[in-house]
């Protein structure tokens, strides 16, 4: 994350690091990098973060509600950074 051109790029290196503590292949994590993805907004990172969620999504059962709230997240994410 290059910091000269994204002020927010450290605090969101330490949010990433954070997320990346979080149980691997859960809703919990698919959450957690929308929101960044969300807060990487006009970044090189923003596209990563949001693949990373969409990959993550794809490989879980859907059928309660962290699912669901991982996955409105997750779509708004998707909208907002579509431009």
């Amino acid at each position: 994350m290059d910091t000269r051109y994204d002020p927010g790029a450290s605090t969101r290196a330490t949010a990433v690091a954070a997320a990346e503590q979080l149980k691997a292949g859960t809703w919990e994590s698919v959450e957690a990098l929308a929101v960044l993805a969300l807060s990487a907004k006009g970044t090189p990172d923003a596209a990563a973060l949001l693949a990373r969620a969409a990959s993550t999504a794809d490989g879980l059962r859907p059928g309660n509600w962290e699912s669901v709230r991982a996955l409105a997240l997750l779509s708004r994410a998707q909208t907002e950074l579509r431009g």
